[in-house]
């Protein structure tokens, strides 16, 4: 049977795109195991290797300087480095002992260890860049002085030894294409599966939710400021894994809006869209600052659709294709505070209930089903069953 390796150097349970293609390819007939790091779901679609993880925040940011910092000054560096990370070596020799036919490396990361597979094994490899690596954090400063050289280093030196590229968007398909003067990848976009879900009018409170990664720069902070100056029958929900302590300030800056702020733990990938149907409304905040956020196509917009809510998000190029297209929403015309309260008070249940339906009949054709067969097409080609 043809073994396949998906790598994902990331906490397991709350990757919903290396769930679903594992659970895919399983289904499909070969033989799949993942390489990822915990917390894991309670019911993985495959066998999984636990990558050990990075441990602390001060040990995460103390790798960042000595595995990172030196390739800003000597990029050739970045190569020996990135090797002397324990777990990365760990990673390696599990993968090796697997013997797999085919790797997909889940973002830069996961490159030089889906090598060592190709070198060790003759395996092939898919590297499916889940963001568009070089630019990613360009609006932190410490992170363009200590990690992007490093980060471009890798993924330059590796992404071209991958026999196929799959991305989630258009926007970062064609910049990687330029960049590194490949054939355009293939997009899958981030599409949950889809599952049944019912219209539900919007009744008092109007629930605006958040689901997804709580760390900085997702624009959580100014969306709990902007909740003073909404609309009394508004309320938010911010739900999803917090990094770093990051949920516990934002609950001190919820505290004094009392009830009309909810943060809330993550619910399992299974209970994703069932969970977010509670809400009406999904919004999502980035600023237009970098090429990465103009080419942002997050899974949880595709979530939001399927859950069938009305989508209010950044005005970013990607997304606002899907949200015109769909007719399901709005784009802030700016992210202040007062743009986000001046959005929410022009609508009212009739507006919103619109963009609810329209979520709903356009997720009918935009989920897993449809995308996963450009996976299973990548896959065959690349490694045939016996």
């Amino acid at each position: 049977m043809t073994r396949i390796a998906l790598v994902c150097v990331s906490p397991l349970q709350h990757d919903s795109r290396v769930l679903r293609h594992a659970a895919l390819l399983v289904g499909a007939g070969y033989d799949v195991r993942i390489f990822a790091q915990a917390p894991l779901p309670a019911t993985p679609p495959a066998p999984v290797s636990v990558i050990p993880g990075p441990g602390s925040d001060t040990r995460v940011r103390l790798g960042m300087v000595l595995r990172q910092a030196p390739a800003t000054l000597l990029p050739a560096s970045a190569d020996l480095l990135y090797w002397l990370s324990p777990s990365r070596l760990t990673t390696r020799s599990d993968l090796l002992r697997f013997k797999p036919d085919l790797v997909i490396a889940n973002d830069w990361r996961a490159l030089p260890i889906a090598y060592a597979a190709k070198q060790a094994c003759r395996a092939r490899i898919i590297y499916d860049s889940h963001e568009f690596a070089s630019e990613e954090f360009t609006d932190s400063w410490r992170w363009r002085v200590l990690a992007r050289q490093h980060v471009v280093r890798i993924e330059d030196r590796y992404i071209r030894e991958a026999d196929a590229v799959a991305t989630v968007s258009d926007g970062i398909a064609d910049a990687l294409a330029q960049r590194y003067g490949l054939a355009r990848p293939t997009v899958v976009s981030n599409t949950p599966a889809w599952q049944a879900t019912a219209f539900r009018p919007t009744t008092r409170p109007v629930t605006v939710l958040y689901h997804g990664a709580v760390v900085p720069r997702r624009g959580l902070e100014t969306l709990i400021e902007s909740v003073a100056s909404w609309p009394k029958e508004f309320r938010l929900v911010i739900r999803g894994p917090a990094q770093g302590g990051f949920d516990q300030h934002l609950h001190n800056l919820a505290g004094p809006l009392g009830e009309r702020i909810a943060i809330e733990p993550p619910v399992p990938p299974d209970q994703l869209i069932s969970t977010a149907a509670q809400a009406d409304i999904g919004i999502f905040l980035l600023s237009n600052s970098t090429t990465h956020a103009r080419f942002a196509m997050p899974n949880k917009i595709f979530e939001y659709m399927q859950a069938g809510l009305m989508v209010i998000s950044s005005d970013l190029p990607e997304i606002r294709r899907m949200i015109e297209a769909a007719a399901c929403g709005m784009l802030l015309s700016n992210d202040s505070p007062e743009g986000i309260a001046a959005c929410l008070a022009s609508l009212d249940a009739a507006r919103i209930d619109t963009c609810k339906r329209a979520a709903l009949a356009r997720a009918q054709d935009i989920n897993f089903e449809a995308e996963g067969g450009k996976l299973l097409a990548l896959v065959a080609r690349l490694a045939p069953k016996p």
